[in-house]
């Protein structure tokens, strides 16, 4: 029996659960996934989307941002243009935002930014695909790795103050818990920006202030019981104008997807990159991407 795709849809949450269907459907289901690249991509979704829900705890629930939607879909708009075949691939992911939006209306930042960015990617890659095999789309995911690299590259900046911190090769300047102490240190010491102090449920402890190419630059650190918080902000032009820099893949997630996340090569830390107004800041932390983002305050616009 040949199924119609929305009847096949149906089926595509149990084979993500790892439930059991009929076999003859499954065996319907698998040859239509390596031909039909709705399929194909909204089997990744749903697949990512349950890993991602799977590791939700209780504790820090925070409303998610009301623009969360929106800057999703409004990055994966921007392929539009650049093929008229996209066009059903987008009506096709907004048909599943409209299925996740009582989902997503209530999850906390701590599961709510990773899923966001989980289907941020996962929807560039797949309406910009141009002939590759669909079949590969969720493992080709690593194919969005980025390289952090250049001695004035922001996030291996941040990398590298995190771990001389870490180590006790790096000492505070400023010792304070207050931000407008830290903000006045700062502007003494040569930070001709205003400093912004995202809103975070950690300890601030103190800053630093270091120096690019005769430019001053706030860093600063939050601790949250024994694990720490390294924060390192730039004005966004600084980077335009290549007195700093970073990688431009991170930098179109960003403006696709408002944030982007990666667990440090290596290890098991968690880096962020997003702007605070015309500020990009660099978090990296010893915690789990999902508890990082559960103590970071994303404000409703």
């Amino acid at each position: 029996m040949n199924r119609n795709p929305k009847e096949l849809e149906e089926y595509l949450a149990a084979i993500a659960d790892g439930e059991y269907i009929d076999g003859n459907v499954k065996q319907e289901l698998q040859s239509r996934l390596e031909n039909d690249p709705e399929l194909s991509a909204a089997l990744y979704i749903q697949t990512a989307m349950k890993s991602v829900l799977q590791s939700k705890k209780e504790a820090f629930h925070i409303q998610a941002p009301a623009d969360l939607r929106a800057s999703i879909m409004n990055g994966i708009r921007g392929e539009q243009s650049a093929s008229k075949s996209i066009e059903s691939r987008i009506s096709f992911m907004e048909s599943f935002w409209n299925a996740l939006d009582p989902i997503i209306s209530v999850l906390s930042p701590k599961f709510a930014i990773p899923l966001a960015s989980i289907i941020a990617v996962g929807g560039i890659l797949y309406v910009s695909d141009r002939g590759a095999e669909t079949t590969n789309l969720a493992m080709n995911v690593g194919d969005f790795s980025v390289v952090h690299s250049g001695p004035n590259n922001i996030c291996k900046t941040a990398y590298t103050a995190f771990h001389k911190y870490d180590e006790g090769t790096l000492a505070l300047q400023k010792f304070s818990k207050d931000q407008q102490t830290l903000s006045a240190f700062f502007a003494n010491n040569g930070v001709n920006y205003p400093v912004v102090f995202p809103n975070i449920d950690a300890e601030l402890v103190g800053g630093v202030v270091s120096q690019e190419k005769g430019t001053k630059f706030a860093q600063f650190i939050y601790k949250v019981g024994d694990h720490l918080i390294y924060a390192y902000e730039v004005p966004e032009g600084l980077v335009d104008n290549q007195t700093l820099s970073v990688n431009p893949r991170a930098m179109e997630i960003v403006k696709k997807a408002d944030w982007y996340w990666e667990q440090e090569n290596g290890a098991s830390n968690t880096m962020v990159l997003w702007k605070l107004g015309n500020t990009l800041c660099v978090m990296v932390s010893d915690l789990k991407t999902e508890q990082l983002s559960a103590l970071l305050h994303v404000e409703e616009t």
